[in-house]
């Protein structure tokens, strides 16, 4: 028996294993956000946040010093692992 009609089929997507799930249908390009991690919301939300600091440190001497810190922190914390 050959089946002469596909009635409905929906691709479903995830470029990250799963963290934010995209659905489509078939032959189409666009695709529509169906779901996110909460997680990975507030991953993204922290990373702008950091941005935001590290640019505004280019007019705020203090808070270029305390970058400057942290950066440092961070890379001797690197070594001692």
């Amino acid at each position: 028996m050959m089946v002469s009609k596909i009635t409905e089929i929906t691709i479903f997507e995830s470029p990250d294993g799963g963290r934010t799930v995209y659905v489509r249908k078939p032959g189409d390009t666009h695709r529509h956000l169906l779901s996110t991690d909460q997680v990975l919301d507030k991953e993204k939300a922290e990373y702008k946040r950091w941005i935001k600091i590290f640019n505004a440190r280019r007019d705020n001497p203090s808070l270029n010093d305390i970058c400057t810190q942290a950066e440092m922190l961070y890379e001797l914390s690197k070594d001692s692992e």
